[in-house]
């Protein structure tokens, strides 16, 4: 891994989970980046970290490990915000992800136009080579 990180940012909005409009664009919208160096996708709200997608680094693909929501920040489809992010960036990258993590894995379930990004291999964690 190089020793530059590789940041990606965008503003995403978390829906309301009372059903209502998104939050508007501000100091508490959710700002999504690729931390490289520490091998995780960041949501922050209002500059604070919120929530995390950590993964391992291959060439042809990510392995999405534990995805994580900070104390006070539950309930707000952060989680979810940050999953899609990182599964933008793979797809724009010409890569493929590896579910691992429950969280993502469900994710993808109920999210079936995801299913270009999700690594196809046999019963098996993939190796660089497939």
């Amino acid at each position: 891994m190089s020793a530059t990180p590789r940041w990606s940012t965008t503003t995403a909005t978390a829906p309301d989970p009372a059903g209502g409009a998104p939050a508007a664009a501000g100091a508490g919208a959710l700002t999504v980046v690729d931390n490289a160096e520490l091998s995780r996708y960041e949501g922050r709200v209002g500059g604070e970290l919120a929530a995390v997608a950590v993964y391992s680094p291959a060439p042809r693909f990510l392995v999405f490990a534990h995805t994580e929501v900070l104390p006070g920040f539950a309930g707000r489809g952060i989680a979810s915000a940050v999953v899609r992010h990182a599964l933008d960036d793979v797809r724009a990258r010409g890569l493929t992800a590896v579910p691992l993590c429950p969280f993502v894995a469900r994710w993808l379930q109920r999210h079936p136009d995801y299913a270009d990004v999700v690594h196809r291999t046999a019963s098996r964690v993939p190796r660089d080579e497939d």
